[in-house]
């Protein structure tokens, strides 16, 4: 399937591909403005976005030229204040953000533009998958608060609705109202893994260093390869000033990946700190081993052991 922009990624140009002016940008800003009107998607011919191919009304990821055609039409209809499809409308312009947004900075385009578009859509429309791809949007543009307004009449609907709700409220600092809901997500499935770490997380960001510890550890219960959770609950005791079992956890954290580079570095304070340069020294060599750049981490070790003044 070929892809088409209607932009043309030739860089080296002083003059618009569209129409001839002079422009730092393979495209000016008045054709800009033209193609936005005519085509809101920035899009006119067929496009590749997935593996299988479908309709326009099954949400397909391949996009032929008519669907393409449709999409546009849809968006214009939207834009002018008619009545549309603004759930699927929003739900390609997530998708295109996700894609192509890199590419918008080439041109005289905001780099948001495919999620302001997004957020067009899904603020006119009153269903509740519409709603939470507003949430969505919201916690992409670090607006926890916007977030969690939406979701707190619809977050018992869905499990992923809830999970959001939860974020925004972590995000926002309301930890005890978080811990709340995924309390009760818990009530409802007490095996939920996901749930569980998210519960530590807010456990952790609200102080309480104690219970989010026993939370990853129910966590590391249900899977004891989950390097992260084995570095997390070491951030727990180490925040107890249990060093020993923080250490063996950041430990353990690296041998299920050997590539985990936060571990290493708490490690390394840890064993700094006391004095045990020679088992420091030995981490750093691990570290070099996977590929890290150590070197002058190892000449400052090496100095502290042979007694020089840093």
């Amino acid at each position: 399937m070929r892809k088409y922009f209607i932009f043309n990624l030739v860089l080296e140009i002083v003059k618009c591909v569209l129409c001839g002016r002079e422009s730092s940008k393979p495209v000016c800003e008045i054709c800009t403005k033209q193609i936005i009107m005519d085509y809101p998607f920035l899009i006119r011919r067929g496009l590749a976005v997935g593996d299988f191919e479908g309709n326009l009304e099954d949400e397909p990821e391949i996009l032929f030229e008519k669907d393409i055609e449709k999409l546009n039409e849809m968006a214009k209809n939207a834009l002018m204040g008619r009545d549309s499809n603004f759930l699927l409308l929003s739900r390609y312009a997530i998708l295109f953000h996700e894609r192509f947004s890199d590419i918008l900075k080439n041109f005289e385009i905001e780099e948001n533009y495919y999620l302001n578009l997004a957020k067009e859509f899904a603020s006119r429309s009153e269903d509740s998958e519409s709603k939470y791809l507003l949430a969505k949007i919201y916690m992409e543009e670090d607006d926890p608060e916007g977030a969690e307004k939406v979701m707190e009449t619809i977050w018992k609907e869905k499990r992923e609705y809830a999970l959001l709700y939860g974020r925004s409220l972590v995000a926002s600092g309301k930890w005890g109202r978080a811990i709340e809901i995924y309390n009760e997500m818990l009530g409802e499935n007490k095996d939920d893994k996901e749930v569980w770490k998210l519960l530590a997380e807010a456990l952790y960001s609200s102080g309480n260093y104690e219970d989010a510890e026993r939370a990853y550890l129910r966590v590391l219960q249900m899977d004891k390869d989950d390097y992260e959770a084995w570095y997390l609950r070491g951030l727990c005791l180490k925040n107890m000033n249990k060093w020993g079992g923080a250490l063996q956890s950041f430990q353990t954290a690296v041998r299920k990946n050997p590539k985990y580079k936060e571990a290493y570095e708490e490690i390394l304070n840890i064993l700094v700190e006391r004095g045990m340069y020679s088992r420091a020294l030995e981490t750093l060599k691990k570290m070099k081993e996977e590929g890290f750049d150590v070197d002058e981490r190892m000449k400052e070790i090496e100095g502290r052991m042979k007694g020089w003044t840093l």
